[in-house]
């Protein structure tokens, strides 16, 4: 799990940095770009949730970190959404 996490992490930190150019862009692009963010951010509490229980044998770590992420995208997809709803559409009006 921990080996998966950090070749994940590698590669969505490259395509974070290829995305950071469209983090100020359109709501279209500007998502890509933060659930890429998401993707580091889970990938290093994954890594940080099979470090713990290796060390600890606490198998509620991965309880903990899996609702830290769960809550954290709903939060970005929460704002993502409200983003979208006041973005103008193709006719320059609001939806």
């Amino acid at each position: 799990m921990m080996l998966f996490s950090v070749i994940s992490l590698i590669v969505n930190v490259i395509v974070l940095n290829l995305l950071s150019r469209f983090r100020h862009g359109e709501v279209h692009l500007r998502t890509a770009w933060v659930f890429t963010r998401m993707d580091v951010l889970a990938n290093v509490g994954v890594f940080a949730s099979g470090l713990v229980v290796s060390l600890t044998h606490l198998q509620y770590a991965d309880l903990v970190i899996g609702l830290i992420i769960g809550f954290y995208v709903m939060k970005e997809a929460r704002d993502i959404l409200r983003d979208a709803a006041q973005a103008p559409c193709a006719d320059g009006d609001a939806v």
